[in-house]
């Protein structure tokens, strides 16, 4: 089994946190009772909390790194543009 009892998990779907309290056979389904909610969920939809604190890091790591190289188009230098590439509505 993927998952037990005492695991640490996220809810994929909404990033819902808790531990899993109990494992539940209901229908041919497998699903986890939260401690956080005390809901159940598709076991299928969970990943261990480690791994997934693991891909919010690097994922913020990769978007800080591409803003540290992207252009800063928010500034206005002041001057007009004559160039004739904008338009505007009229």
């Amino acid at each position: 089994m993927r998952h037990a009892e005492g695991d640490d998990v996220v809810y994929t779907k909404t990033g819902t946190t808790g531990k899993i309290v109990k494992i539940h056979q209901l229908d041919g389904k497998t699903w986890a009772e939260l401690d956080s909610t005390g809901l159940l969920y598709d076991i299928n939809s969970l990943e261990p909390k480690k791994e997934m604190e693991h891909a919010r890091r690097v994922k913020e790591a990769r978007r800080e790194k591409k803003e540290d190289k992207a252009p800063d188009l928010t500034k206005d230098d002041g001057t007009i543009d004559t160039s004739g590439s904008v338009a505007g509505g009229g």
